[in-house]
């Protein structure tokens, strides 16, 4: 499991309804099972938008036609099936990107979920606290796949050459490496692991092989 992709956190599956899906059968659908949003579906099975609870709220207005309001929202108001109450495009990602573009991925749009795809086709979605709830990893876990997956497995530096800290998420690499040039990719390598607040490198060189 690759713990800094999107993959890894999203939950799998979503609730999805068809564009004729009636408006109290999706209303039944975001209480019953505790959601805020289903996505819309065209029969091959490509995401074509999301109802969300904001999406169903217009119904409850007093005048459902009212002329000062968004055009859109307005026909919100009186829509009775998904297609007609659906926010489209929906807001999508790759099951592969990784957290750090998920995140960017939030900021930029400032919606509360993305809706994950996996080959054009709906595979989960990645809620806003899926991120941060990465962030309450153990230290001592953290550390673990830092020295064997990182330092051990992909980079081939032991205890003997590098050593670790882990507290509060923050991972402090000290030692030294053969070349100047090793050092960035221990800071990139570390900085894709989910759980990790910062990486202080203090990394030291034999020789410079860095114009």
């Amino acid at each position: 499991m690759n713990v800094g992709r999107v993959s890894a956190v999203m939950t799998a599956d979503p609730i999805t309804v068809s564009a004729q899906t009636p408006f109290k059968d999706i209303a039944q659908l975001l209480t019953g099972n505790g959601i805020s949003a289903v996505g819309v579906v065209d029969k091959t099975g490509a995401l074509v938008g999301v109802v969300s609870e904001a999406d169903l709220l217009p119904h409850l207005w007093e005048d459902r036609k009212p002329r000062w309001r968004d055009r859109r929202l307005a026909r919100k108001a009186t829509a009775c099936v998904a297609k007609d109450l659906m926010t489209s495009p929906a807001v999508t990602i790759d099951a592969e990107a990784t957290l750090a573009a998920a995140a960017a991925q939030f900021a930029r749009t400032g919606v509360r979920r993305l809706f994950v795809l996996r080959n054009g086709k709906v595979a989960g979605v990645l809620a806003r606290r899926d991120l941060v709830a990465v962030f309450t990893r153990g230290d001592g876990d953290l550390e673990r796949e830092v020295s064997e997956r990182v330092l051990r497995d992909q980079l081939g530096l032991g205890p003997d050459r590098v050593r670790i800290e882990v507290r509060a998420g923050i991972v402090t690499v000290v030692g030294r490496v053969e070349r100047r040039s090793d050092i960035d990719p221990v800071t990139r390598l570390i900085e894709e692991l989910s759980g990790v607040v910062e990486v202080r490198n203090r990394l030291d060189y034999v020789w410079n092989d860095v114009a």
